[in-house]
């Protein structure tokens, strides 16, 4: 089955979703006992409440397939709008297997963020531009490592890995530029036009 027709009955109420399915799959539960059909209408009300959510269309598949009711991969590919090679698919998993799979599936969604293994690289681009500025390093990161990143978590990382001795300089102007006053606004060397200044 299509993702795009569970996407379409997203915001479908699980009743509403389970009259619909009865009758387009009539063919389906006339070839079901009533302990499969009780099976494939909690199936079938998950599925309406999770809006196809691939990990959890999986999960569901699975409990459907291990309950040892007798669903054969078509009636749980039906109820979960799955084709049925798929469901062979599932129904071969060990619980192991399928948790592998799901941690991978997270995994593929996650944000990348700087580890230590990338330290190295960051500290050879430091001595190799011994000059260059936060903004720079950042747009460095992200394209050397795909990894997007503020500022700040820059310098938190470069401190942790003691990073920040290849642009003592640099360091210095920047946290004093960036480093914020009580009021918010950046602190400037110039003296502030409602305080007179010190005589000599």
């Amino acid at each position: 089955m299509a993702t795009d027709t569970a996407t379409t009955h997203a915001n479908e109420a699980p009743q509403q979703a389970w009259v619909r399915w009865q009758r387009e799959h009539a063919d389906v539960m006339e070839g079901a006992t009533r302990s499969q059909q009780v099976l494939l209408e909690a199936a079938m009300r998950f599925v309406a409440v999770i809006a196809a959510q691939p990990i959890l269309l999986r999960v569901a598949a699975y409990f459907s397939l291990h309950a040892e009711m007798g669903l054969t991969a078509a009636q749980v590919g039906a109820a979960v709008r799955r084709i049925d090679r798929a469901m062979c698919t599932v129904r071969t998993l060990t619980t192991q297997q399928l948790l592998e799979s799901i941690w991978a599936e997270i995994g593929r969604h996650r944000q990348p963020r700087l580890r230590p293994k990338h330290a190295g690289l960051i500290a050879k681009y430091l001595v190799d531009h011994p000059r260059c500025t936060q903004p720079e390093v950042v747009a460095f990161i992200e394209r050397e490592l795909g990894i997007d990143m503020e500022q700040q978590r820059l310098r938190r990382f470069l401190d942790a890995y003691g990073l920040l001795v290849f642009r003592p300089d640099h360091d210095r102007a920047e946290a004093h530029v960036a480093r914020p006053t009580s009021s918010g606004a950046p602190i400037s060397g110039a003296p502030s036009s409602c305080c007179r200044p010190r005589s000599p």
